[in-house]
């Protein structure tokens, strides 16, 4: 028992987080929304600025986008078919995935989330479905999102688990000379900031036949040729994505949509497809993108494919310049858009996003256990649609406000 899970310690043990973040203030703010990531607290009608929200490029109140979503609902006279989608689906979800698909050259599924893909395809790789049906050895980078971490338990009743240091390409490749069969289970952009090594990974999939997994929930849409991310603009320059590789992302953050997406090889792979859609848990339920998702999922791919979306990465990328030059911190340069403003001590990094958010700037506070003891600090997420003057005031708060209390 709890050879890579035990809940009852982690509730334990994530108690004190909870508490001190709700005490603050900084936990299930009841909101309305003004636009370009502004908000009204509903409690007191104090306004803010999120400076943690996931809508890298602005997407999600974009006009076309919620047009659509509405569009498609109207159009279809109902939210869901409230069925397997492998026995009726509407029209809607086959043009969405034919999409993604072609925007991404991929063969691309949807689901409900980005978790619930992680849930679909995880256990799929680990029964060697998709590795000459011989199971692998799962190897977790040690960073890897929750969601992917959550499911080592389903993993290992299907495949041998282990996990590495993060980004430890010594130790993936000692792995691969010893195992005849390896996965690797990472994130292409982490949630805390930083990016996977794509381009040595590569090196070592195409030494060892490695089985490359990435969650690319926060690398798609910021960066890359229509938005394909880093994972896929890094495979770009080798043909594409191949066969030894899957990819699972959120089409709500930056995509701006809903749910979630598994890419399953090369646009075409039917055979992968049929397997996945017909043995991959949630993808079988009644659980689906509803129909104004996938309407906001098809306005999104169209945002994808027209000039506006380098438009928006411009914008995003001149922010996190700014951004950059302004409070430098340990991933500044990387020109993605999280950044994470090390603070160490918990109490005080609390005060501090409690006095940001009383001058009107949401900061994420983050500390034990969702990071290691003693490196507390604020998980900010830069957007295509904030002002200059808005980041230039933000950083002038953050370092008055630091100097304060830490």
């Amino acid at each position: 028992m709890h050879s890579y899970m035990n809940i009852k310690k982690s509730a334990r043990i994530s108690h004190d987080f909870w508490e001190v973040t709700t005490r603050a203030g900084m936990f299930d703010i009841v909101a309305a929304g003004l636009g370009d990531g502004r908000h009204r607290s509903l409690a007191d009608g104090h306004e803010f600025v999120n400076m943690s929200s996931y809508s890298y490029l602005g997407l999600d109140t974009h006009p076309k986008i919620v047009q659509a979503a509405a569009d498609a609902v109207l159009a279809e006279g109902s939210l869901n078919t409230s069925t397997s989608r492998m026995r009726i689906r509407f029209g809607v979800l086959r043009d969405a995935e034919d999409a993604l698909s072609e925007l991404f050259d991929v063969e691309a599924i949807t689901v409900a989330s980005c978790a619930a893909a992680a849930w679909a395809s995880l256990p799929l790789i680990a029964s060697g479905l998709f590795t000459d049906e011989q199971p692998p050895l799962m190897v977790f980078d040690k960073n890897a999102h929750f969601c992917l971490n959550a499911m080592k338990p389903n993993v290992a009743d299907e495949a041998p688990v282990t996990t590495i240091a993060h980004n430890d390409l010594e130790a993936l490749e000692e792995l691969c000379r010893t195992h005849p069969q390896v996965a690797y289970v990472a994130d292409g952009v982490y949630s805390t900031g930083g990016a996977a090594p794509v381009a040595e990974l590569l090196r070592l999939q195409e030494k060892y036949g490695l089985f490359l997994f990435f969650d690319e929930a926060h690398g798609i849409s910021t960066v890359g040729e229509r938005g394909r991310g880093v994972v896929l603009e890094e495979m770009a320059k080798a043909g594409g994505i191949n066969d030894r590789t899957l990819i699972i992302t959120s089409l709500n953050k930056g995509f701006g949509a809903s749910g979630g997406a598994i890419f399953l090889g090369r646009k075409g792979a039917q055979q992968r497809r049929d397997t996945a859609l017909r043995n991959g848990g949630p993808l079988m339920w009644s659980q689906r993108i509803n129909t104004a998702g996938l309407g906001a999922v098809l306005a999104s791919a169209e945002i994808h494919r027209s000039p506006e979306l380098k438009e928006l990465q411009a914008r995003l990328a001149e922010n996190v310049d700014l951004f950059d030059r302004l409070v430098p911190t340990a991933l500044s340069g990387d020109g993605l858009p999280i950044r994470f403003v090390d603070i160490g001590a918990e109490d005080a990094t609390v005060r501090l996003a409690e006095g940001l958010l009383k001058h009107g700037y949401y900061a994420s506070p983050i500390f034990f256990p969702v990071i290691a003891r003693g490196k507390a600090g604020l998980r900010l997420m830069l957007r295509a649609n904030m002002s200059s003057a808005e980041i230039t005031e933000f950083a002038g708060l953050l370092h008055e406000l630091r100097d304060r209390h830490v």
